[in-house]
Parts: structure tokens; sequence; C-alpha cells
């Protein structure tokens, strides 16, 4: 085996093993539930590491035997162009939006929890697809865009006692560092990925 080829080994043991990429289920009250819902976004929505400053778009969920074991993100070691390198942590901006089972709800399919433009204004809980869209076009409306995805933690109990997701978005504003295409690449995954998962729900 080459030098090149035990370095990426190497390098992707220490991915393996790092918790940046574990999601610990000891908060949530129903693990199998919350690990039925966190499926439904399996490679739907891109996963950011700030540990190496990557965001992964092709990832599967590793589940243990173990019913006191957390999920891992294992990212597909084949899938490099899948991979975006160099995202600094402040780039990566928490949201306040929470996705949620509708059973949450009181209704099917899958909700969005969208705050308020401001603190004045309540948050709303909308079925997916329409929060998506006011999402969208609320980011639009500021000349931004809206690029959602998950980090550690992102699995949480809404009030119901129900798994729910809340959404960072990547601020392209502070990856001055990286080119144009580089911005448009990310770009470009993030909203393949949301295309599914739309068409999904």
């Amino acid at each position: 085996m080459s030098a090149l080829a035990l370095n990426v080994d190497a390098r992707w043991h220490e991915l393996q093993h790092q918790r940046d990429l574990n999601w610990d289920l000891h908060a949530i009250t129903d693990r199998a539930q919350a690990i039925a819902f966190l499926r439904r976004f399996e490679n739907r929505l891109c996963i950011y590491s700030s540990y190496v400053e990557k965001l992964y778009s092709n990832y599967s969920f590793v589940v243990p035997q173990d019913e006191q074991g957390g999920i891992t993100i294992l990212p597909d070691e084949m899938a490099w162009h899948d991979t975006f390198h160099d995202i600094p942590a402040d780039a990566v901006e928490p949201t306040g939006v929470h996705i949620l089972p509708g059973e949450a709800v009181g209704f099917d399919g899958l909700y969005m929890k969208v705050p308020g433009e401001s603190r004045l204004i309540a948050s709303r809980e909308l079925p997916f697809q329409v929060g998506l869209r006011l999402l969208i076009e609320r980011y639009r409306e500021r000349g931004e865009h809206f690029l959602p995805v998950l980090v550690k933690g992102d699995l949480r109990e809404y009030e119901a006692r129900m798994p729910s997701l809340h959404l960072h978005r990547i601020n392209p504003a502070k990856l001055a560092h990286c080119s144009r295409l580089s911005i448009d690449t990310i770009r470009g995954a993030i909203a393949e990925h949301l295309l599914t998962l739309f068409r999904q729900h």
C-alpha cells in the first residue's frame, strides 16, 4: 500500500473516531422514534463537522446495536467530490428553525417551526414545503441564500417529547477565502439535497 493510501486510511480512521460526528441519543425519550425520524434525512441534508471544518453531502448513519449508543455519521470515503473543505465554524450559523414530525403539532408529515422576523413576531409551525419556500424567499429579500445544514447536536426533543432537528446555515459572506466556483458548488449540493427532501415530502 502506498504512503498516500496509508495517509488517507489514517485520516478516515481518525475521522470515524471523532465524536464531532456522533449524536448522543440519551436525552431522547423514544430512541427508536428518534432514529426513524433522523433516517428520513440521511443524505437529504448536508452535515457539517467543525472538528475538520468540512461539509459532507454524501454519508450514512451508523446505528449501534447497543441501546445506549449514539448515531455516528460516516462520510462516504469514495465521494471525495461530495466533501467540501475549509469551512470555518463561524460560517455555520444557527437559524432558530426546527424540523419536526407533524404529530408534534397534531398533523401528518413534516413540519417546520419558523421564527418570526423579529422578536415581536411569534414563530409559526408550517408544513415543510411551505416553510422552506418562506425561508428561501425571506433570505432572498435580504440578498442572501438559505443554505441549511445539520451540525452535531441538531437532534433534540421538541416540547411534545418528539425528536426535532435544529437547522444551521452556511453563510457565504463568511467564505471570502473560497473561490466563487467553490461557493457555487456548495450552494448547488445543498440545493440538490433540498430538492430531494422537498419532493419526498
